[in-house]
């Protein structure tokens, strides 16, 4: 035994004297898979064939309220229930303001960096990824028609870019993070190029610091407020990044999905499905319309081998009211999404309108959930 020992040595010591004396290179070993999951054509991918499927929901995180660190929305068990739902993601919604103050920009506060900390962590006790978004930036909330100043100040813009460059200098070497959501529902002032220019600079600002994660650009909601005002590409567009995943939201049909809303004006949205309503260009509201909707926007994923991300879709409470058809909805929604690879995050985890649980501003109660739709996603999603 021992001369054989001794001999594998002078075989091993042989090889390496020839390698050196002949100048050739021995072959390397094999490299490690990426931790990150990253784009391959159309696909996710962990590693280089290792498909993934994003299917998960959307933390809200009281961003509407401005509160900085929201330590009663959620959690470590929350993450455990999000899994429990056969889910593997969260959309975690970010306002600025958890980073820094307006009256001292670019001094980032460190008990925001602590708070994203330990949901970085919950999140890997529990194999759930994140998606960072910023929900509200500097200039405003987008949606509700006052984040115009994010467009027309360009120091707006500089603050987001310096933001969205910290936390990618944080995080680089963070698998549990898929990726950073630039932006959610863009509204800008003039027009579409706007936001194609500052996703791009978000874009180059984010790679000076972090080369490995997914970023994720949103398509165009909305021109000065005007929702209709939507190109060919359903103002989607392409920013130059290889490892880019796009993303759209889906309420439709808003009359439905958002019945009694209050911000939106809204009254009795009736029922689904439903074969004697007639939704527009007279399509009767059921799968069948759901799917021709959907196809607008999986059209420009198709046409440039890209992945789609359904960032954000789902119903107000009065659609589970008896009779109303929610769970149907969102049934056929999750058979679409898996039928056609899209990855989604449902709207939203905690809150009074939308939530599956809800009690907004306060933790979590087991008892105020959405029982139903649980089941329905650990009926699908498993």
């Amino acid at each position: 035994m021992k001369n054989l020992f001794l001999f594998c040595i002078l075989l091993v010591f042989l090889a390496a004297f020839y390698t050196f004396s002949s100048g050739k290179t021995l072959a390397a070993p094999p490299v490690k898979k990426s931790r990150f999951i990253h784009r391959q054509g159309a696909a996710l991918v962990v590693g280089k064939k290792e498909k993934v499927w994003l299917k998960g929901v959307s933390f809200g995180n009281e961003v509407w309220t401005n509160n900085p660190v929201p330590v009663t929305h959620h959690t470590k068990e929350d993450f455990r229930r999000v899994a429990a739902m056969g889910m593997n993601t969260v959309r975690f919604y970010l306002n600025y303001l958890t980073f820094e103050d307006n009256h001292a920009p670019y001094t980032y506060k460190q008990s925001g960096w602590d708070w994203l900390n330990q949901n970085i962590a919950w999140a890997k006790k529990n194999n759930i990824y994140l998606i960072l978004n910023i929900h509200v930036p500097p200039g405003g909330f987008q949606s509700n028609g006052q984040g115009g100043a994010l467009w027309n100040n360009p120091e707006n813009q500089k603050r987001l870019k310096a933001l969205w460059h910290n936390i990618a200098k944080r995080y680089a070497q963070e698998p549990t993070i898929v990726g950073y959501d630039l932006l959610n529902e863009p509204v800008v002032t003039q027009s579409i190029r706007q936001w194609q220019q500052l996703a791009q600079q978000l874009a180059d600002t984010i790679r000076q610091a972090d080369t490995n994660h997914l970023l994720i650009v949103e398509r165009l909601n909305a021109v000065n407020n005007n929702w209709n005002n939507v190109n060919a590409d359903q103002n989607f567009f392409l920013i130059n990044d290889p490892n880019t995943l796009y993303t759209f939201h889906f309420y439709l049909p808003f009359t439905y999905t958002h019945q009694h809303a209050t911000w939106a004006k809204m009254g009795d949205g009736g029922k689904y499905p439903d074969e004697t309503h007639r939704e527009q260009k007279n399509l009767v509201r059921n799968k069948a319309y759901l799917a021709h909707q959907l196809e607008q926007f999986l059209a420009f994923g198709r046409k440039n081998n890209v992945p789609l991300y359904l960032g954000e879709f789902g119903l107000i409470k009065n659609c589970f009211e008896p009779g109303k058809g929610g769970i149907q909805w969102v049934s056929d929604m999750v058979d679409l999404l898996k039928q056609h690879q899209v990855h989604f995050t449902y709207h939203v985890y905690h809150e009074d309108n939308f939530g599956i649980y809800a009690g907004y501003g306060k933790p979590v109660d087991p008892a105020k959930a959405n029982f139903p739709l649980i089941d329905l996603f650990k009926q699908k999603l498993k």
